[in-house]
């Protein structure tokens, strides 16, 4: 069934990203309707990406590469350190990567940077420290230094024990992040605001807007003291948070668009000068796509319904065992999610045939293959609508029983073997026939914080439990089997 969740996935995605093609097809071939300022924000897109990948992601991916590197952590965790040995790993990741990097050892009670700056851990310099460390995650990004404020990407180092033993990452100027994207503001014609967790302004594209901090209480700027955003909440009562991609207007006619920084935890606002207002333009525009519209629904419409045939098409082969048409283990796998979510009890029976190699050495792959159907037939024969019963690999079946014990479960189960020893396996070749016989293995589980393979596993240990008692048995698991 995960095929068919992502085979719905890629065909809306595919239809969609159609239909935005065709509509942006549309919309740059008006050139007379479409003015220059949206042709350049639709440009703008790919190279903003580009940019707050090099100038947010880069540092972060830096700070996480120091946390994990064996070095800093085999460092830490001596008892004495060589500071400008430190100190010189420190300057060689700065000048690689144009940033300050540092470092804040626990057990050492200090922090050391690439600028050679050097503060004990329980000064109100790195009052930072002590308020990060309590925190929960293991990555944050914070300004710090407020003589010369930098972005700083802090990173938890943890020794091979998981234990807590200090923070490393980089630093950012802010005057130097400010510029970059005052640049791109200054060529597209628009200002680009980052909004933290809290809705407060860490940085803009024209000037630094610096967050919360022990030292810039009064400083902080948040989202809502902002006009344009004002503005939003106006028109968008219903959606307060702003948490669509779409673009909203204002008022003034500013197109505001966002784009989410899930590494941050951030968000990033695209303010753009409003778009030359011609009404008629419009009209065409908006007519042509309506009448757009209807044709690609009509044809959606019969897509779908093609795809969908395919689809379970598709799915029934990809999830059902060709030899007995039963389900297979990736739907077993698939099942048993959908049970544990809606079950609190379930029951998992295990069966495999007896001297099914016997079977195969005597009458061949061909009769081994028809006793492989018929006892599959029985199997499926027997079960509730909600029980699920499929071929687990070669002679082996598993059958899902939820909400019924393992008593109930054997009764079944004991049923299901007397007849299946009763039946006479014809032999194609001869005319005469055979008998053979199943064990089965039976294990009850509350479904809580277990997996397929507990009970597997278990299962598992009563079917050889029933093999070692001379075979044709049913055995329920127990902790003394």
């Amino acid at each position: 069934m995960k095929f068919n969740n992502k085979f719905d996935r890629y065909i809306a995605v595919i239809f969609f990203v159609t239909i935005a093609t065709a509509i942006s097809t549309s919309y740059f071939t008006l050139k007379d309707v479409i003015n220059n300022h949206n042709k350049q924000v639709q440009s703008a897109i790919t190279p903003l990406f580009s940019l707050v990948a090099s100038e947010i992601l880069r540092p972060l991916n830096v700070a996480n590469f120091m946390a994990n590197n064996h070095f800093i952590i085999d460092y830490a965790n001596q008892e004495k350190i060589e500071k400008d040995y430190l100190t010189s790993y420190l300057e060689k990741i700065a000048k690689s990567y144009n940033m300050v990097a540092f470092i804040a050892l626990e057990k050492h009670n200090l922090m050391l940077d690439s600028n050679g700056r050097e503060s004990m851990l329980n000064s109100n310099e790195t009052e930072w420290y002590s308020r990060l460390k309590e925190l929960p995650g293991e990555q944050f990004t914070d300004i710090g230094n407020s003589e010369d404020p930098h972005l700083y990407f802090d990173n938890k180092i943890r020794n091979s024990d998981g234990k807590f033993i200090g923070f490393t990452g980089v630093a950012i100027d802010l005057n130097y992040f400010s510029s970059k994207f005052q640049e791109y503001s200054d060529r597209f014609g628009f200002e680009l605001f980052f909004v933290d967790s809290n809705n407060i302004i860490t940085l803009s594209s024209n000037k630094i807007l610096e967050s919360k901090s022990h030292h810039r209480q009064d400083l902080m700027t948040r989202l809502n003291d902002l006009p344009w955003h004002q503005s939003l909440l106006k028109h968008n009562a219903t959606d307060i948070n702003l948490s669509s991609e779409l673009i909203y207007t204002t008022d003034e006619g500013l197109l505001i668009s966002q784009m989410p920084i899930k590494e941050l935890n951030w968000r990033m606002f695209i303010v753009s000068p409003p778009a030359d207002q011609q009404s008629e333009y419009w009209e065409i525009f908006i007519g042509r796509f309506l009448l757009f519209f209807i044709v690609a629904m009509l044809f959606y419409m019969m897509l779908l319904y093609s795809i969908n045939y395919l689809k379970s098409r598709l799915i029934k082969q990809a999830e059902t065992d060709h030899l007995t048409q039963l389900p297979n283990r990736s739907h077993i796998h698939w099942r048993f999610n959908h049970i544990v979510k809606t079950n609190e009890n379930l029951c998992l029976v295990l069966a495999d045939i007896d001297n099914f190699k016997h079977i195969n050495d005597t009458y061949g792959h061909l009769v081994g293959d028809d006793v492989l159907r018929i006892i599959a037939e029985q199997l499926s024969q027997t079960i509730r609508k909600v029980d699920v019963v499929g071929r687990w690999g070669g002679e082996e079946f598993v059958m899902l029983l939820p909400e019924t014990t393992a008593k109930q479960a054997h009764i079944i189960v004991e049923r299901i073997r007397k007849n299946i020893a009763d039946i006479s396996f014809p032999i194609s070749t001869t005319g005469s026939s055979f008998t053979s016989t199943i064990s089965f293995g039976i294990c009850e589980l509350p479904v809580k914080n277990k997996t397929i393979k507990d009970y597997i596993e278990s299962a598992d240990k009563a079917l050889y439990q029933a093999k070692s008692n001379g075979r044709n048995k049913s055995v329920i698991f127990t902790h003394t089997t």
